[in-house]
């Protein structure tokens, strides 16, 4: 017996010392308690033993569906170093989750103004779409402009194509006037393809009020465009809150890859068509007594 439990010890320990075993010791040590429960429920009625009946089969099917969630959405942190036959390659890969996430968000704060750095080469041809400007944390390690050869029913498109190896993301946008959108729904739609996107791109609008914050946003990154794909329409619907002064909007490429738009499109619509992406206004006060 002292040597069984001794074993327990140790597989307890070794499985500690990650969060995938943690997981799975939380797992067994359910499984376990429900064991010894099920060894005393043959003295119980039907109706009493129901309940665990379900607890035993809905169990692991939730497990299951968290943590593919975990492992789709939160995969970085499912490892530690140990699981690592050097330790600086764990750091390498917390830094790149970093960096990934720097990059998603830092389209919150792109400068609205056609501010364009870089060399006098590019910056003729990205000055040749009219209207539009070519931003992000790192533009010119892209190329936009306009494809004869890539039409979307009939109409002109426009392409972001990477140069090499992107150390950040670019985005072809414009900017407007809020104004005659305030207190109302607003749906941009429009249509992209792509070819060879390794990392992801996608359409974004945002809403700003005074001082450039942000006030509701969303840049595809829960739906993103990966891969090679044919024409797709794509929505974005956000509320314009009363205080709005401009709206901003544009496609990113995120990564090695080349992407088309076409077809943009903006109208408002009723409060029954549902938002997307996230908002930075709270429906209420939270958090009053200061316990999370």
């Amino acid at each position: 017996m002292d040597d069984q439990l001794n074993n327990v010890g140790k597989v307890a320990s070794s499985l500690s010392r990650n969060p995938n075993g943690i997981i799975a010791l939380f797992i067994v040590l359910i499984y376990g308690m429900a064991s010894l429960v099920t060894g005393f429920a043959s003295g119980f009625s039907p109706a009493e033993r129901l309940p665990l009946i379900y607890f035993l089969t809905i169990f692991p099917v939730l497990v299951f569906v968290a943590y593919i969630w975990l492992v789709s959405n939160h995969s970085g942190r499912l490892f530690a170093p140990g699981d690592f036959k050097n330790e600086d390659n764990f750091i390498k890969v917390q830094q790149l989750n970093a960096v990934t996430f720097q990059r998603e968000s830092d389209l919150k704060v792109i400068p609205s103004e056609p501010v364009l750095r870089g060399s006098a080469v590019k910056e003729k041809a990205d000055m040749a779409l009219k209207g539009w400007i070519k931003s992000g944390d790192s533009p010119f390690d892209y190329e936009v402009g306009i494809d004869l050869s890539a039409t979307y029913n009939g109409a002109a498109s426009a392409n972001i194509k990477s140069n090499g190896s992107p150390k950040g993301f670019g985005t072809l946008m414009q900017v407007f006037n809020a104004e005659k959108y305030r207190g109302k729904r607003l749906k941009m739609s429009g249509s992209a393809k792509s070819e060879g996107v390794r990392n992801w791109a996608g359409f974004w609008m945002r809403i700003d009020e005074r001082n450039r914050n942000a006030v509701s946003f969303d840049n595809m990154q829960d739906r993103p465009i990966k891969g090679t794909t044919v024409w797709t329409t794509y929505q974005i619907v956000l509320d314009v809150p009363e205080r709005s002064t401009q709206v901003a909007f544009g496609l990113l490429l995120d990564g090695v890859g080349q992407v088309w738009l076409s077809d943009i499109q903006f109208e408002v619509v009723s409060d029954d068509v549902p938002t997307t992406g996230q908002s930075n206004i709270p429906d209420g006060p939270i958090n009053l007594d200061f316990q999370e």
